[in-house]
């Protein structure tokens, strides 16, 4: 990458839209596929942090703190959607012969299984991916009203480092 200090260049080229990205659940064969889950409206991706060790001793250098860096720590990623409860990537019985075959998100939630995820953006060539093993942590439908459609939010804790295949 270029030292861009001093300079004016334009964003547009080198910003990500979200429009055609997909959360994905593998099938746990060998070769591992995937599928995505549908209505998928929005995914947050978790905090990235790491643990802070103080290592503060009395004889600390103008008495002040000392830190070193700890161990890092992966957040929970968000996907909010449009609930549709015959869909079989989201419901408790799911269907088909692949990822989905035992169930949809409510039953990899009922489940409390790890499985392997894929957040695929697309873009770049090929597109960039965020693979990731999680279980789902949370689940809950949004309210039922008058005017608008059902919605869910799920939660994928992160069980392991992920692996961002980006550029």
């Amino acid at each position: 990458m270029a030292n861009r200090t001093g300079t004016f260049y334009g964003a547009a080229d080198e910003v990500v839209h979200g429009l055609g990205a997909e959360l994905q659940v593998g099938d746990a064969g060998s070769p591992e596929s995937f599928e995505c889950i549908a209505g998928v409206r929005g995914i947050t991706f978790g905090d990235m942090s790491t643990a802070d060790i103080d290592v503060t001793h009395l004889r600390s250098p103008d008495a002040h703190r000392e830190h070193r860096a700890g161990v890092r720590d992966s957040g929970a990623f968000t996907v909010t959607g449009v609930f549709m409860p015959n869909e079989e990537s989201l419901n408790n019985t799911g269907g088909g012969s692949g990822s989905f075959q035992g169930g949809g998100l409510i039953a990899l939630w009922r489940g409390r299984q790890n499985h392997n995820f894929k957040i695929v953006l697309n873009e770049g060539s090929p597109d960039n991916e965020w693979t990731f093993r999680a279980y789902v942590s949370q689940f809950q439908l949004g309210e039922v009203g008058i005017d608008d459609l059902v919605t869910y939010t799920a939660s994928f804790m992160p069980v392991q480092a992920f692996d961002a295949n980006l550029p």
